[in-house]
């Protein structure tokens, strides 16, 4: 963090500018970034649909043999 009477660069634990001993201010803690995955739901429906493809595409193929 840069001291902001000097411009001095201080570590981050540092409360005081080590060269003009000027109070620094507390870092803001960087914001949460929100979770934007796909729910679960729209999983669980997409491995449904491919199951009943599958079944399907293998009663089909039973079919043909006949």
């Amino acid at each position: 963090m840069d001291c902001p009477k000097c411009g001095t660069w201080n570590p981050d634990d540092k409360t005081r500018c080590w060269r003009c001993n000027e109070e620094l201010p507390k870092p803001r803690p960087a914001p949460e970034k929100k979770r934007r995955g796909v729910p679960m739901t729209w999983i669980w429906i997409a491995i449904g649909v491919m199951v009943v493809l599958m079944i399907l595409q293998t009663c089909m193929a039973l079919q043909s043999l006949r």
